[in-house]
């Protein structure tokens, strides 16, 4: 994946967080080691919507059961989008 790819998607994956984010987060305050639950406020709920948007966003496939269970932060999920 070329690096300006990555940049938006990243990007992306900042604005549904904050979106989804029940603590009133601004995409540019989401750091990498911010866990999804505790520092943003995302439940298993929104976390799938999180997944779903992603997917659907690059029409692929981005997530296995051990990719899910491994995310724990928004670094994690980078890395899930940058791994592909």
């Amino acid at each position: 994946m070329q690096d300006t790819e990555l940049r938006l998607e990243v990007e992306f994956a900042r604005q549904i967080v904050a979106k989804l984010s029940n603590k009133g987060v601004k995409p540019e305050e989401i750091l990498d080691e911010m866990a999804l639950n505790q520092d943003l406020g995302i439940d298993s709920l929104q976390f799938i919507r999180l997944i779903l948007e992603l997917e659907r966003k690059s029409s692929r496939r981005l997530f296995s059961v051990q990719t899910i269970a491994q995310t724990k932060t928004f670094g994690d999920l980078c890395a899930v989008l940058s791994a592909r």
